[in-house]
């Protein structure tokens, strides 16, 4: 019998925020669709005044984002360094007329397909990682209880 690594999973919620799902059993739910099976995946919840400061120094933009993703290995063992804005994740909910529930799902997802190795820098890119995003939360929410 193998031992199965299990990638490791953390959650820092430095602006605190009322979710009614597990973000940690999303995320597994997310690697195990993935079939990811090593790294880390740290998910920080930020508010607009760190989330601009992130988004400055490390993208040389002074504005806030909903999402920063770093992945600081390789794509077969990610390191995610993933930060969430909640400020921008409740004006996209109002915005898109959606639960910030499903904002965050969206996000934590994101997240993950960008340390994976997805981009949505153009629109062929974008359209391959919202194809896959709404791909795998439909998968979540018929099979998995989060």
């Amino acid at each position: 019998m193998t031992n199965k690594v299990i990638p490791s999973v953390s959650l820092n919620l430095e602006n605190p925020i009322d979710l009614n799902f597990s973000p940690e059993k999303l995320v597994r739910a997310l690697l195990a669709l993935r079939n990811v099976s090593a790294g880390s995946f740290s998910f920080t919840f930020v508010d607009d005044p760190n989330m601009i400061a992130l988004h400055e120094k490390f993208m040389n933009d002074p504005s806030t984002t909903d999402i920063l993703t770093f992945n600081l290995n390789t794509l077969e063992e990610p390191e995610a360094d993933i930060y969430i804005c909640v400020d921008e994740a409740k004006r996209n909910a109002n915005r898109y007329k959606q639960s910030l529930d499903k904002e965050i799902q969206l996000l934590i997802t994101h997240g993950i397909l960008h340390a994976l190795g997805y981009t949505d820098y153009d629109d062929d890119s974008k359209a391959i990682m919202f194809k896959e995003q709404d791909r795998l939360l439909a998968l979540v929410e018929a099979d998995y209880e989060i």
